[in-house]
This record gives structure tokens, sequence and C-alpha cells, in this order.
């Protein structure tokens, strides 16, 4: 029994039925077809290796065409240069952007094909996981109480089960909060869209040909733009919601001057293309971004899984890939323990769910909330350039040494906590080499001497998993 049957609710669905699981999904909306338009708050899902590797092939076919492969930051600065900043070094080191709509849709339906049986309108309203028991109040007015071997959750950052666990008396320590800045999406003149793209094809510059995720970075605040295949662009600001002084925040914009003069001043090249953006900015309110910590992930028969057990800010894209692999290791750990007395089997899974899971999703809960900075600021600066340049070279050079830290998040299957504590080693040994030595003149000496300086301090390190992938 399935609470929520978004993406990772469906796609546990999927696993859950190959493994001769009976399965059926409660989910609180209408039936997807008949709910509302999306307004305002929407932003592309991007999915890496980490995330793609726990899908089937054919699923992987279905969202490759349907999204759009991202390999690098175009990142637009102040003065009106634009910069090229590749996701890594290997051509599967790349994002595959794609409306939550149609990942939705494509698992969704194949959920379905697998035989799950999906229950619209139904609301949890009591839990009780000892019996992996729910209760649902219906659209129409009714009530229907359901049980079975095991109560997942999937229903997102305001679970509904999660809740209902924590009153029932599940021992879960719940922390949630609300981060200063807020988003809205703005419509992008399909009309003027070659305004994105003018310096694409640049002469003398191969990367400016490739598809890229675009970033205005503004200090404390900054705009995204996602292509889509059918060459619009998901646009969207994020910024602090209120504050004091001369800060620019979404309270400050109270007018269509001041969105005007913002855009105009702010992202002078990509205005001209926002024709609505007053009406966007003023007509809806801005979403606000909320982190949730769940520990643990379980409680007797029952499990959380993706936004439910850790809502993470989208800032490091990893959302959507951890969840995915939560339903991945919760799978494979029903594969072990499962056979023979189903209620043990499925107790001991759970457990040993949340003993691995926990960690790496503090981990990549504080990756995300830490990246708002490097969007928002420090793209812009050029010596955070030259260091990620030194750092790619480093990766691509001596591979069995270095990997650079948005590879291991996005690239590998290396829990995230693992990444965290891997990067201070390299860190640290890369700021006593750079100390001693100028990056902008002796990066070859640096690159040369890093080897030797970490094969002697292996304290932190281990050897880089290589990434899973599914074969059916």
């Amino acid at each position: 029994m399935i609470v929520g049957a978004g993406p990772v609710g469906c796609l546990t669905a999927i696993e859950l039925r190959r493994r001769n699981f009976d399965v059926s999904l409660y989910e609180k909306c209408p039936a997807f077809d008949e709910g509302p338009a999306p307004t305002g708050h929407s932003f592309n899902l991007t999915l890496t290796s980490r995330g793609l590797n726990c899908l089937g092939p054919q699923q992987r076919a279905a969202l490759y065409a349907a999204g759009v492969v991202l390999s690098q930051r175009i990142v637009h600065h102040r003065d009106g240069g634009v910069s090229y900043q590749p996701y890594g070094v290997h051509p599967d080191h790349h994002l595959l952007s794609i409306p939550r709509s149609v990942l939705h849709r494509t698992l969704l339906r194949q959920a379905m094909a697998e035989g799950a049986r999906v229950h619209y309108g139904h609301t949890c309203v009591v839990a009780d996981s000892r019996r992996a028991e729910a209760t649902f109040v219906t659209a129409d007015g009714g009530v229907c109480s359901v049980s079975g071997d095991l109560l997942v959750g999937c229903d997102g950052a305001n679970s509904l089960l999660r809740h209902e666990l924590s009153k029932s008396g599940a021992r879960m320590r719940i922390e949630q909060g609300y981060i200063p800045h807020g988003h809205v999406e703005i419509a992008l003149d399909t009309a003027d869209e070659h305004r994105m793209r003018w310096r694409l094809g640049e002469p003398g510059r191969p990367e400016s040909g490739r598809a890229g995720m675009h970033l205005w970075p503004r200090g404390d605040h900054f705009l995204q733009a996602q292509p889509n295949r059918d060459d619009t662009f998901t646009t969207t600001l994020f910024m602090p919601l209120e504050g004091g002084g001369r800060d620019l925040r979404f309270r400050s914009l109270g007018d269509r001057p001041a969105v005007r003069d913002l855009f105009d001043r702010e992202f002078g090249d990509i205005a001209p293309a926002l024709p609505r953006v007053a009406e966007d900015v003023l007509g809806t309110r801005p979403a606000q971004l909320k982190v949730v910590r769940c520990t643990p992930y379980h409680d007797e028969r029952a499990v959380l899984l993706g936004d439910a057990a850790h809502t993470i800010v989208p800032f490091y894209g990893q959302g959507i890939n951890c969840s995915f692999e939560d339903v991945s290791v919760l799978c494979s750990l029903l594969d072990r323990h499962a056979a023979g007395d189903p209620v043990a089997g499925v107790t001991r899974a759970v457990a040993e769910y949340s003993e691995l899971r926990v960690a790496p999703g503090h981990a990549i809960t504080d990756l995300s909330l830490a990246n708002l900075e490097e969007l928002s600021a420090r793209v812009d600066d050029e010596r955070f350039h030259a260091r990620k340049r030194l750092e790619r070279l480093l990766g691509r050079r001596c591979p069995g040494d270095f990997m650079p830290l948005y590879q291991m998040v996005a690239f590998t299957h290396m829990p995230y906590h693992e990444v965290v504590r891997r990067q201070a080693w390299q860190d640290d040994i890369l700021d006593r080499l750079c100390a001693g030595h100028d990056l902008r003149t002796e990066i070859e000496r640096i690159i040369a001497a890093y080897p030797a300086l970490a094969r002697g301090d292996r304290s932190g390190a281990y050897s880089v998993p290589a990434p899973r992938e599914r074969s059916a």
C-alpha cells in the first residue's frame, strides 16, 4: 500500500509489482489528467546518472526522448559576458532536464500497465505502522481502511502519512522549516526565444553550441532558465522573500515599475524576452522552499521515501535522484529479506533501509543548502572559476586520486555522506597546495604535486564505486 502517486510513488509501485507484490496507490488529488494546470511554481526536474541508473532501459529511453540533455551551466554575467562550466569530463556527465508532469505521466502509465491500482481522491487521516494500516477519507465523503504487508509513504514534503505516524506515537524525530528564499516561474516569450541563444555557435567556442542550464547569478538572488524539448524555456526567479533596507526581496517588488526596473537592471540581456514579467511576479505568490529532516525513515512496517523522508531545496538538483535511490535501496533490501515470512522480512528490510539512507539524506540536504551560495554568487567569481578549472583538470589527469564534488554527487552512487567526507579530504590537500603556489601561473605544478601528496595521506580516501545500472 503506497500513499502518494507522484513520480516516487509510481516508481515504487513499478518495482514492487515486478516483485509480485499486490500494489495499490492512494492519492489525495483527483486523477492526473483532471487536475488544474500548474501555475507559477514549477521548475523542471534534473535527472543524473545517480537517479537514471535506478530505472530500467525502457524507462530511461522514454525519458531521454522527452527531455533535454544539458552538459554545462551557461552563466550570464553582469557585464554581459557568458561563460560555460561543464558538469563533468565524460559524455555521461550530463543532466536530463524534464518537466515533472512528463516524468509523472511516464511512470504512472507504466505502474498501471504493471498492474498497480490507483485510487484518487483519497486523503490519509489515520495510520497504524504496527499493522501497516491506513484510513482514508474519499473525495465523496466516504471512509475506508486498508491494510497490507507494508505501508509506504511517498506523499511528498507535506506528507500526511508522516504526520499521522508522528501523531500515533512513531518514534521519529522530525525537523522542518523554510529557508529565506522563494521562487516564481516567469514566462519567456517564445517568439523571442533566440534572445536566449544568440551566443550559441560563437566562432572559436565549440562549447557554445551545446545545450545547458542558463544561470544569472546576482548575489543572493538568481534567475535560472531550463530548456525544454519544444524549444521553450522554464524560467524561474529565486530570491529572498523578505528583508530590510535596500536589499532586493520579493516583498520589495510592489508594483510593475519596480519589477521592470529589477529585470532591466539585473538581467538586461534577457529582460526584452520577458514582456509579462511584471504580471508573472506580481500575479503569483512566491512559493516557499521547505526543508524536512526525519530520523529514522521507518516505524514498524511503515516507511517513508523521497520528499516524505527528506525534503531538500532544489539547488543541487538531486531531490528526484536521491528519491529514486531510496526506491532502489528499499527494493533490494526487500529482495534480501522478504522471502519466507513477509511480515518479519518487511520489518527487517525497512529497519535496514533507515540505517542506510538517513545519513545520506541529511548530507544531501546540507549540500543542497550550501550550493545556493554557489549558484547565486560564486559562479560569478573569477577565483571560483579558477579553482573549478583546476579541479576539472585534476579529475581528468588524476582520476584515481581526485574527483570533483559535483561529479561525486551527481554521477556516482557513492553515499552522499561519504561524498562529504571525501570532499573534505580532497579540499584539505588542495588547499595546502594552492597556499604554496600561484593558481594563475603554477597550475601545472599543483597538478603534478597532487597525486604524491594524496597517496601519502589516505586517512579519508577510498575507491570511488562505479555507477550501478539496471539491466532490466
